[in-house]
């Protein structure tokens, strides 16, 4: 009789851990068609990016109106709650490990676009090669905002949720896919 008390005690105590963990990573599903993802709550904010339907972001928080999401960098972004739903989501890799060394490297060739491009626009040094320490910031931010945009892209051309982001990076890393 012990025992299947100590069981059952050991069942919900495991079934409460289980559900808690699973309720901390929530996602939001896009349920719009072309849906802006932008740099603060409010339509007059910059657009960052733009999701499509079905698109699964990690929920981050949430106001009256607008849904806080985390990108790829980490950095919060946000829909607009008529634009997107609560779901549930299991991050689940391409099977292949050929494809997934495929979306390191699109991945990897998405950040340096973003760098050059924002290089191009903010230069860091000028002709000379001095710093052009003005810069500095603004080549900062606009290559973390292209970041975000062509790293969407990459995982819309291969059929894939932001949320495996991290995953796929740390395999990256650990198999030495750097091209």
């Amino acid at each position: 009789m012990k025992r299947i008390y100590l069981s059952t005690i050991f069942i919900i105590l495991t079934t409460i851990i289980v559900c808690t963990a699973i309720a901390e990573n929530k996602y939001v599903k896009i349920t719009g068609e072309r849906v802006n993802l932008r740099l603060a709550p409010n339509t007059s904010s910059a657009i960052v990016a733009t999701a499509q339907e079905g698109d699964v972001f990690e929920l981050r928080g949430e106001s009256r109106e607008w849904y806080r999401i985390s990108m790829f960098s980490g950095e919060w972004r946000y829909v607009h709650k008529s634009l997107a739903e609560p779901t549930a989501y299991v991050i689940s890799l391409p099977r292949k490990s050929s494809t997934r060394r495929d979306i390191f490297r699109a991945l990897l060739r998405a950040e340096d676009r973003a760098q050059a491009q924002a290089d191009k626009k903010y230069p860091l040094v000028d002709k000379r090669g001095r710093p052009i320490s003005e810069n500095l910031e603004k080549n900062f931010e606009y290559t973390r905002l292209l970041d975000g945009r062509y790293k969407l892209k990459t995982m819309h051309k291969f059929g894939v949720d932001p949320p495996i982001y991290k995953k796929i990076v740390a395999e990256g890393v650990r198999s030495h896919w750097f091209e």
